[in-house]
């Protein structure tokens, strides 16, 4: 037998009612349905990404263009280098400096046309024992012509001993 109390029905639904009620004010819905942390949100990522964008200009750009150009960056996958007369340029190079290997220039630049600036060894981000980083060579063009740049990857105390690695780079130097 079915038992039918109207009353008490008519007072469950009532509190669902006002549970609902509470708990949309509680959980912050505006009227549309949206969440006001959502649109609070959606406000502040505009205003960030207009403020990464308007820093972004202001900082990569000088009064001669962007700061890339100043100084072009070349990898061991890239064995041609192009470059204009009193421009610098840097190869990068990877090395474990743990394993007593390094690099070193195999025959001497051409000290009429490219001029060495800087050698710097650059640690890795990682904190493991052994890890290698990079080494950076950078150069800068003296006058128009062509010229190779040789690098081996050698034990400076093993001197009859062939280098580990050699690398070549072909230089290209226009006038400006």
């Amino acid at each position: 037998m079915k038992m039918n109390y109207p009353a008490a029905s008519h007072g469950i639904s009532k509190a669902r009612q006002q549970y609902k009620a509470i708990s949309k004010q509680a959980s912050g819905y505006g009227p549309a349905g949206q969440s006001k942390t959502t649109i609070l949100f959606a406000i502040l990522s505009v205003v960030l990404m207009f403020m990464f964008m308007t820093a972004t200009t202001i900082l990569c750009q000088d009064q001669k263009g962007p700061i890339n150009k100043k100084n072009r960056l070349y990898t061991e996958r890239e064995n041609t280098i192009r470059v204009k007369v009193n421009k610098e340029f840097s190869i990068i190079l990877d090395t474990n400096p743990t394993t007593g290997y390094q690099w070193q220039l195999a025959n001497p630049l051409d000290e009429k046309i490219l001029k060495l600036t800087s050698s710097d060894y650059k640690a890795p981000k990682t904190k493991r024992v052994g890890a290698g980083g990079k080494e950076v060579w950078t150069f800068k063009a003296l006058a128009a012509g062509q010229t190779t740049i040789s690098f081996k990857y050698v034990r400076p105390w093993e001197k009859d001993k062939e280098p580990e690695k050699s690398i070549a780079f072909a230089v290209n130097i226009d006038l400006e």
